[in-house]
């Protein structure tokens, strides 16, 4: 015998389940139960019916009358008393038909609860008349019509676009596989050609480190003929540098030496001054100079190295120079002329007469610039011509240098050399440069093989096709299975490709990108939805440094079959347990607060 815990509602109860079960459902049905459950809730031949879970076995008459007779609660789909308290099963659900739109489940603990529920357009779940919720449906059903025939078109046209990229899918491996044989093929010819070039090339570079040795001194000789009247030339040049260098030392010692300390000219003591750091610095300068020529004293110097060392000798002396003018010429524009200091005035007139000397010493070696060292003609890393260095001087010594290396038989000799030498060199350097070439393009087809480009193929098709998208602030780039990028001034990767997320093929991950500071390296999720286009929609970064792109393409449509495509449209149907969508919920509500 059942125990009722309230005697006041129980009365209630009765009244309320006499109206419910007089007007259970426009389908016939208890309340609460979904067409497509109907044969759930028959009656067996003793007026008896199974709970769904199988447990038990109870009157008919017991299905929403207030009393949880079943442990799943399937006797009690639309009961009554939840409004006042005393519910019966706390498990059910009540099924809300909401014809004109989609029906939808509801937890049976909100019936009349005194809230008109956004899964329930037609307001069916508060039964009990506390609350009047207009039935809705018809206005909601509508609106939701027409986005759905919006999504159709677009996934009707995108279905045929995707088919479109299934096709080029299915023999875009086809193609790579081919491709790649046939790099293969061509690799192996090049690494062949790339042993046979780097033997030749070996065999003609020992033929001519044999005759560079074989040669050594006759070339060296004829190098020294070269170079002598050069370094000759350009030793004069430094002779006259260093007077000049030593008649400037001489002034500024002198100055230092002489002039009146008690004047406090500050333009004299910062020459002083200065003076003193450039001896500091000369000298240091002066023992590196002599550790590397006593480490160079062991062994004789060849001409090259002659003229080098009169080279850079007489950049260190015109540097000395230059400073010691320097400082000169600033004590003699910013000394004080009232104190008439003997010493300054001699070291001014001194500097005068040293500038006219240097003028007349670089006039008559044709400018400042060093002289130019000639291309060594034995050098078989160098061109045999050399180049006009715009000194006719040069030029004529050079070309009877030529005529009598010729007269030794020296050129012909190292020209054949010279000749096969480069030749080799240029064909392995052209053998290797190819195997490069190859190796990186046979790498590239394994990785594009190797590619998961989902059901079909469907995504080959955008391999490299690169997207933008723009805000106020940056430009987001996406090159699909490549890399996804973020611009302003400069570009800072968010990733490069890493793996499809599920198995749906809906949404890609890029790993890798520019670490943030302070946080982790940045990654890109891309979530694709059906579209016509393909578009980069939305880019937001709901975490640091991870960012989600939206991108739409016909890659992620249906492809809707013929039949689909021309008949009559069906409304889902709801599922158990409780998977109304959200979006049904917020277009019920919006439609709500509109009235």
């Amino acid at each position: 015998m059942r125990t009722r815990v309230n005697i006041g509602l129980q009365a209630l109860a009765t009244v309320a389940l006499t109206w419910v079960m007089a007007d259970s459902s426009v389908y016939g049905l208890p309340r609460g139960v979904a067409p497509s459950r109907s044969h759930l809730y028959t009656s067996s031949g003793a007026g008896n019916w199974k709970c769904l879970d199988g447990s038990k076995s109870v009157p008919y008459t017991a299905i929403n009358d207030d009393y949880c007779d079943c442990p799943d609660g399937s006797d009690e789909p639309g009961t009554l008393y939840y409004a006042i308290g005393t519910s019966a099963c706390g498990t059910g659900y009540f099924y809300c038909a909401n014809v004109g739109h989609i029906s939808a489940y509801l937890k049976t603990s909100r019936l009349n609860d005194g809230v008109c529920d956004p899964e329930c357009c037609d307001g069916s779940d508060e039964f009990n008349g506390m609350v009047q919720c207009p039935n809705i449906c018809e206005q909601v059903g509508k609106d939701a019509k027409e986005e759905r025939d919006r999504v159709r078109k677009t996934e009707r046209e995108g279905g045929k676009i995707r088919q479109g990229y299934i096709a080029y899918g299915m023999g875009a491996k086809k193609k790579l596989q081919e491709q790649l044989n046939s790099l293969q093929a061509k690799l192996s010819a090049v690494q062949l050609m790339v042993n046979d070039t780097k033997a030749a090339f070996d065999e003609a570079n020992a033929k001519r480190e044999e005759y560079l040795q074989k040669t050594k001194t006759e070339r060296e000789a004829a190098r020294k003929a070269q170079l002598a009247p050069i370094i000759e030339q350009q030793s004069k040049r430094l002779a006259h540098a260093v007077d000049v260098k030593s008649w400037l030392r001489a002034a500024l010692e002198d100055l230092k030496e002489k002039y009146n300390k008690n004047y406090h000219d500050l333009a004299v003591k910062d020459t002083i001054t200065g003076f003193d750091e450039y001896i500091k610095e000369l000298e240091q300068e002066t023992i590196d100079i002599a550790m590397g020529e006593s480490q160079d004293a062991e062994r004789e110097r060849t001409a090259d190295e002659l003229f080098q060392a009169v080279q850079d000798q007489t950049r260190n002396v015109r540097k000395e120079i230059g400073k010691m003018f320097q400082l000169l010429k600033a004590m003699k524009k910013d000394h004080n002329v009232e104190y008439n200091d003997e010493a300054v005035l001699k070291a001014i007139k001194r500097l005068d007469s040293l500038a006219r000397t240097w003028q007349d010493d670089q006039n008559e070696f044709v400018g400042e610039e060093l002289l130019e060292v000639p291309k060594d003609d034995f050098e078989a890393s160098q061109p045999r011509e050399v180049k006009d260095s715009k000194r006719v001087i040069f030029d004529t010594f050079y070309s009877k240098i030529r005529e009598g290396v010729r007269a030794v038989g020296l050129d012909f000799m190292f020209d054949s050399a010279k000749t096969e030498w480069e030749r080799t060199q240029e064909a392995y350097g052209k053998a290797t440069e190819a195997e490069r070439k190859l190796q990186s393009e046979t790498q590239d087809l394994e990785r594009k093989l190797d590619m998961d480009y989902g059901i079909d193929e469907t995504f080959a098709h955008l391999v490299d096709k690169c997207f933008e998208y723009k805000d106020m602030e940056y430009t987001y780039s996406l090159c699909l299975f490549g890399e996804a990028l973020q611009k302003s001034q400069s570009s800072t990767s968010l990733g490069k490709f890493s793996n499809w997320v599920g198995y749906n093929y809906d949404t890609q991950l890029y790993t890798g990108g520019t670490k943030c500071w302070n946080g982790p390296e940045r990654s890109v999720k891309v979530v694709m939805s059906c579209g016509v286009v393909n578009e980069i929609v939305a880019v937001s970064e709901p975490s640091k440094c991870e960012y989600l792109y939206k991108f739409r393409t016909p890659a992620a449509c249906r492809v809707i079959s013929g039949n689909e495509a021309e008949g009559a449209e069906m409304l889902p149907e709801a599922t158990m347990p409780g998977e109304a969508t959200g979006a049904i919920a917020a277009e019920v509500t919006k439609k709500r607060d509109e009235l």
